[in-house]
């Protein structure tokens, strides 16, 4: 039996009600959407409590990620973009170079675009050209929301996670994954307001998603199910 229930914070839960299961397992669907498989005859009010007794370990759980590179394609960025361009004369070689806000990666116009190992390299490269410049754009952004809460943290950094894209320090450091570079604005935002709310609450606490709430202006359940629904462009 399959159908769906809605979820304030994660939208549209895909539900599949199976006989013989007996315990509840969750992941997502290729679409992005949360999906739930229960044991046959579970009532819909006990698969909302299980959602709600799960939610914190839901919002980390990993998910699937695909992602195509083609010659010509154009990867909008925070505030820059990504060209992916064919090159003549280095074969086996990726190579790359800033022109103003955009980052023109080149790969040998043999090259297999479709290949696993080559979409990983070029994941890297990418992500990799994106550290100098999230120290350009980036972190002056972060300062500047700082300012505007009336913020004063210890200080921001650049990281390089993926999964953990930002991350608050018993020393008040704040550090942003360069990888937030792949974001669109409001959710770059979002998550500096997330790690601002740590400097009053470590924790997950109802008082810190408050504040969050706060700092996004009411929008911080929204912008998580946007979070979560975003496809990276590069490979994790």
């Amino acid at each position: 039996m399959k159908g769906y229930i809605e979820d304030e914070e994660f939208g549209k839960v895909y539900v599949e009600l199976r006989r013989g299961m007996t315990s509840v397992r969750f992941s997502y669907h290729t679409d992005g959407n949360l999906l739930m498989r229960a044991p046959l005859g579970v009532k819909v009010s006990d698969l909302q409590r299980m959602i709600e007794d799960n939610r914190e370990r839901l919002r980390h759980l990993p998910q699937p990620q695909t992602v195509s590179f083609r010659f010509g394609q154009a990867i909008e960025c925070f505030r820059c973009r990504v060209v992916i361009e064919p090159q003549h004369t280095h074969a086996g070689y990726i190579l790359n170079r800033w022109e103003g806000d955009t980052l023109h990666l080149q790969a040998h116009e043999s090259a297999d675009l479709d290949d696993e190992n080559i979409k990983r390299t070029i994941s890297k490269v990418i992500s990799r050209a994106m550290e100098d410049r999230a120290r350009m754009t980036l972190l002056p952004f972060a300062h500047q929301v700082a300012n505007e809460l009336g913020l004063q943290p210890a200080g921001f950094e650049v990281g390089r996670g993926m999964r953990k894209l930002g991350h608050c320090t018993k020393e008040r450091v704040i550090q942003l994954s360069r990888n937030l570079m792949f974001l669109p604005e409001p959710l770059v935002r979002y998550i500096i307001c997330h790690e601002l709310a740590h400097l009053t609450h470590m924790n997950h606490s109802p008082q810190f998603h408050a504040l969050c709430n706060q700092y996004c202006n009411g929008k911080e359940k929204e912008q998580e199910r946007q979070l979560r629904q975003f496809r990276f462009p590069i490979l994790k």
